[in-house]
């Protein structure tokens, strides 16, 4: 898949083409953050059980897709690779080839309530929460079809250089979600199902039109998408790249979700205050995901164009502009910890667990957005089994053992002390993978 530098889909590795294809890419996941802060916000109206409960729900939630979802997100990779290369025919073949491998989201769907409860009977969380949990996520689990398609969707749209498109779309689901879970949940009482039916409906319109809009937009391109079944060959390349990916988001997600279950274990409060500090972290790590997905696309598409000088400038310049915004973010964890903590929550107990959460969150935003970004670019290179030994190590041995052994002696300080120790870890491995520069041999 290589091709001539003159390739017109060959990247210049600017710090201005990074933030063109970031910033909407940053205003996406600022959207999915309103998403989140709507949801904790009216939860807190509810109570504390609740604010607690659905933030593990959606943690849940998301161990259960990310495996596939993780795995159609590397479309991106595949595509921009072709288009770096000028290969309008191998963008319209992955495109297609992810569209189809998305329709594993019918039989997900299907069996998502079983696995579920599965989940919440391993991670043993008090009652009260399971209860509103299990309500929350037996709605949710209906959208997950669509989902697939549209994330797969979606992921074509950011390797062709289109994050304007998915960035309506997120904000969009802001403002269906908001207006029907006020609706939902106060205006017709439904309560905690009220604010599961108003995110399955928002989903689904946002993702619905994903699907419609990458063949409106860029089939006239490339010619139309279609649900197509990978050859023996893709099935290799899915293998090598996509699965690893897919791999490592379930491996990170399903450690976060055990590291959850040991918060929720220490009461209501210690669970409220750290999906409260989280809301709050949210606004440094999904612009840096933001980054990172962008990075990872011009990346791939340098190395698709023959340029490896250039998607080596690319990595390091992505990297340097998450450490600076989310040291920016630390800053004002350190100095304004309670005034953030109370535009959720006025509880002297969560105002205090949350100011000693957010202590330990400052210290690591810088490494946070130097292994998000990097992490990306690896990910972009095809890199992804290395991500994949990374995750495994540090997440579950370091994290979740260590918040384990912590938690029971030193509460939610020491638990959030274990997740510190893993990203620390993640941040150097990363630096000095991308440094070695060994992901730019690897083979889509």
């Amino acid at each position: 898949m290589s091709a001539a530098p003159t390739s017109p889909g060959a990247p210049q590795g600017s710090t201005r083409e990074l933030l063109t294809l970031a910033g909407p890419l940053m205003l996406s996941n600022l959207a999915y953050t309103a998403v989140g802060f709507t949801d904790t916000l009216l939860m807190g109206r509810l109570g504390v059980v609740e604010v607690g409960a659905v933030g593990f729900a959606n943690i849940c939630l998301l161990t259960l897709v990310l495996l596939f979802r993780g795995s159609l997100n590397t479309a991106s990779t595949f595509v921009a690779r072709a288009l770096g290369a000028g290969d309008a025919a191998g963008v319209r073949r992955w495109a297609s080839v992810f569209l189809g491998s998305a329709l594993v989201g019918v039989p997900l769907a299907l069996v998502g309530p079983l696995l579920l409860d599965g989940l919440f009977a391993l991670l043993r969380p008090e009652p009260g929460i399971t209860a509103v949990a299990r309500t929350y996520t037996h709605i949710r689990v209906w959208e997950i079809p669509v989902l697939l398609l549209g994330s797969a969707a979606l992921s074509v749209m950011v390797g062709l250089g289109n994050t304007r498109t998915p960035m309506r779309l997120a904000w969009l689901v802001v403002v269906v979600n908001a207006a029907l879970a006020v609706l939902f949940i106060f205006g017709l009482g439904w309560g905690v199902a009220g604010a599961a039916w108003a995110a399955v409906i928002a989903v689904t319109l946002q993702n619905g039109l994903a699907l419609g809009l990458l063949g409106h937009l860029h089939g006239p391109r490339f010619g139309p998408f279609r649900l197509a079944r990978p050859t023996r060959g893709e099935l290799g390349s899915l293998a090598r790249v996509s699965l690893p990916a897919g791999v490592t988001e379930l491996a990170d997600v399903s450690a976060f979700t055990a590291f959850q279950g040991v918060l929720s274990r220490l009461g209501p409060t210690e669970l409220a205050a750290s999906q409260i500090a989280l809301q709050l972290a949210s606004l440094g790590f999904l612009p840096a995901f933001a980054l990172a997905s962008a990075t990872g696309s011009l990346l791939s598409r340098a190395l698709g164009a023959g340029r490896p000088e250039v998607a080596t400038r690319i990595g390091w310049r992505g990297t340097g502009l998450a450490a600076a915004f989310m040291g920016v973010l630390g800053v004002l964890f350190l100095t304004l910890p309670r005034p953030l903590i109370g535009l959720f929550s006025r509880s002297p107990e969560v105002l205090a667990v949350g100011t000693s959460v957010l202590a330990v969150m400052a210290a690591y935003q810088i490494l946070d957005g130097v292994a998000i970004v990097l992490g990306g670019a690896l990910g972009g290179a095809g890199d992804t089994r290395f991500r994949l030994i990374v995750t495994l190590t540090g997440a579950w041995l370091v994290m979740v053992l260590g918040a384990s052994w912590l938690a029971p002696r030193y509460g939610v300080t020491g638990a959030w002390g274990a997740a510190l120790a893993f990203i620390t870890l993640a941040a150097v491995a990363y630096v000095l993978r991308f440094a070695s520069g060994r992901w730019r041999s690897v083979r889509l």
